[in-house]
């Protein structure tokens, strides 16, 4: 009684989401899967039934959507222009306006079908004339700030700590002796580096300057040489601040080598009673990283202040080029490792590596003039990212270097990249600093600080299994969709079924997994959430389909509850059309042996004209055959033997039909074979 009562509510469900058998189950199944984002599937029925001769602009449309979904703008073009030719009403989504005109924008489409398209979408939208000319539809660049701190000398490098902003600067410091002060360093002819900070105002995005203890002797800051570049550790109770810093003798001289030159060393200060002073514990820390002949600049610490990265042209190993960038351990107990160690093979190249910065996600920022893959770099140096470093370093994760492009990149110089540690409010656009010598309006000086509003992004990664024997699937195919149902990315697994999409933090998505002879797996995701892992199950097809539908007793006609259960074998075969089947039907141990096999004959001719009809390719059928009575599942011993009460469903269950797919047709056993 369950089993008919569940029946029948299949059957009013089917009925009342007006899925049509017979002609309409390709439109009503395209347009199933175009409703769950399968635009590939989708488009295979849409254009199969436009084959057939639908020229509906309703089709067309749905045709034009799946391209454009897809983002193949050329082809939906063609599609969008031929549904709003058929659109004798104006009855088509001014959207869809929009996309036929984004798409002719794409393409290179002539200014004036860009501009119409454009225009017919404004007067659908009652929006008036548009604003002419091409470039008006480009998007704006991202907004960029030039800070009011700069000044006509350079000024470079940042690092927030405390609501209080840190930068380097050759600017004149009025608190040196004059003497000392009109010195200047031979390079750039500009006074040498000191570090200065300004203040960030409570509840403003507006920075005041105020110098950073000029009067302080007894650090390592704005001495006669340079002092730049710093990073502070993010430990409350005891921070660290490390920077650049030059050399000088007792009284203040710069010191010079054999070379003639005066290189850079790494140094560390401690906040002791409001200032950040040279204590001789720090000093001792950081002797092993003071070289005659070669500058330490740069430095950078991870997150967990247990990493500290800095630049160097030194020889040390596995060095590439002309500045490399490399890190040593910090100890539990404050201490560096003095192993010194170059980061893997494919940051460092044989040009120049400098100005590391590594953000809370883990993300390594740098700049560099070198080559990456087969793609030039915009200007000088310009600024990169590899995801996950200390993943990077252990060799759990490969180099992936990312450009990050204009406009935060320019055809100048264009470095030092910081990023503001991040409110809960703001987790996914912190305030992100960098420097650049590029020419913009008011720029006076060479070098100048600028930030902006970053947009991250994330990475979301997982694997495709199979549901069953939760085994990984290579070779499936994952799609990343919006929230407005267009496929933004598409990628391949690996052998392992594993996939990875980068993604706009805070946004929704779907993943939709797909492979030939498995059902679809579609998800959901928000990108909020610090960390994204989303593993996607395929169903694999049947080898066999032996539905629980019966034709009547002694009847080879198909009944309305018969056409339902065939409804999933004509989904595969529909969307699958590589697919082919072999149908077997088989009658019970009544009457004649020769009126069974020529009732079963019949119902397998029925079964396979109604496939036909409901547009299943007569090629996929590769048989259609009645066995009669000569393979039942139950015996007449097992019948005769059972009660009488028993004995009709008994007689029920060699009464069947059995669909075979060619995918697995050795698995599946073969009334032929038992009867050779």
């Amino acid at each position: 009684m369950k089993k008919m009562i569940k029946k029948y509510l299949i059957v009013l469900l089917i009925i009342n989401s007006g899925i049509l058998l017979g002609q309409e189950t390709r439109l009503e199944l395209a347009d199933k899967y175009f409703n769950q984002f399968a635009y590939n599937k989708a488009l295979s029925l849409y254009k199969g039934a436009e084959e057939r001769g639908a020229d509906s602009w309703k089709i067309y449309a749905r045709i034009a959507n799946c391209y454009y979904n897809t983002s193949r703008p050329k082809e939906a073009c063609e599609y969008f222009k031929l549904a709003i030719d058929a659109d004798k009403n104006n009855r088509i989504a001014s959207d869809f306006l929009r996309r036929y005109a984004l798409s002719l924008q794409s393409i290179g489409a002539p200014d004036s079908e860009v501009l119409g398209a454009f225009q017919a979408y404004y007067d659908r939208i009652g929006k008036g004339k548009m604003i002419k000319g091409r470039e008006k539809l480009d998007s704006l660049p991202q907004s960029i700030e030039k800070l009011t701190i700069n000044s006509e000398f350079s000024d470079f490098g940042s690092f927030i700590y405390n609501d209080t902003l840190y930068f380097s600067s050759s600017r004149e410091n009025p608190s040196k002796k004059r003497r000392l002060n009109n010195k200047l360093y031979k390079w750039t002819e500009e006074p040498f580096l000191d570090v200065y900070s300004a203040a960030i105002l409570e509840d403003s995005d507006s920075l005041v300057l105020k110098p950073i203890h000029p009067d302080s002797s007894d650090i390592g800051f704005n001495s006669n040489a340079h002092e730049s570049m710093i990073t502070i550790s993010s430990d409350k109770e005891n921070p660290k601040m490390y920077f650049s810093g030059g050399k000088t003798d007792q009284k203040g001289r710069i010191k010079y080598n054999k070379r003639g030159t005066s290189t850079l060393k790494l140094r560390r200060a401690s906040w002791i009673n409001n200032r950040w002073v040279e204590t001789t514990e720090d000093k001792d820390a950081m002797k092993f990283l003071d070289y005659e002949l070669y500058s330490m600049s740069s430095p950078a610490l991870s997150p967990d202040n247990r990493r500290l990265f800095f630049v160097s042209c030194a020889p040390f190993r596995d060095a590439k080029g002309q500045t490399d960038i490399f890190y040593v351990d910090i100890n539990q107990d404050g201490s560096i490792d003095e192993e010194i160690k170059a980061l893997p093979k494919g940051i460092n190249t044989g040009s120049r590596e400098s100005f590391p910065f590594v953000s809370k996600d883990g993300s390594l920022y740098f700049s560099s003039d070198g080559i990456y893959g087969d793609t030039l770099s915009l200007g000088l140096l310009d600024i990169y990212r590899v995801r996950d470093i200390d993943e990077v370093i252990s060799g759990s994760k490969s180099v992936r270097v990312e450009h990050l492009d204009q406009p935060i990149n320019s055809d100048k110089d264009d470095f030092a990249f910081f990023m503001a540690e991040r409110d809960k409010d703001d987790i996914c656009s912190p305030m992100a600093y960098f420097s650049s010598n590029r020419n913009y309006p008011d720029t006076a000086g060479e070098d100048n600080i600028y930030r902006f509003s970053m947009t991250l992004t994330k990475t979301v990664q997982g694997q495709v299994i199979d549901s069953e024997s939760r085994e990984p699937i290579p070779d499936a195919f994952v799609h990343l969709i919006d929230s407005l149902g267009m496929v933004l990315k598409t990628a391949q697994v690996n052998s392992k079924g594993n996939y990875s999409f980068d993604v706009e933090c805070d946004r929704f998505y779907r993943l939709r997994a797909s492979k030939n002879y498995f059902y679809d797996d579609l998800k959901e995701f928000d990108s909020h959430s610090e960390s994204e892992n989303v593993n996607l199950a395929l169903k694999p097809f049947p080898c066999e389909i032996m539905p629980p539908f019966l034709f009547e007793y002694r009847t080879a006609e198909l009944s309305f509850n018969d056409k339902v259960e065939l409804l999933p074998l004509i989904e595969i075969l529909l969307t699958n059309p590589e697919v082919t089947i072999k149908i077997e039907s088989h009658t019970d141990l009544r009457g004649t042996e020769e009126f069974n096999q020529k009732l079963s004959h019949e119902r397998a001719m029925s079964i396979k004209d109604y496939l036909i009809n409901s547009e299943v390719q007569e090629s996929q059928i590769v048989s259609a055959k009645g066995f009669g009575e000569r393979c039942p599942i139950k015996t007449e011993e097992e019948i005769l033997a059972a009660p009488k009460s028993k004995r009709d469903d008994l007689h029920r269950a060699n009464r069947r039909s059995r669909f075979i797919l060619s995918i697995c047709e050795d698995e599946a056993d073969n009334c032929d074979d038992q009867n050779n």
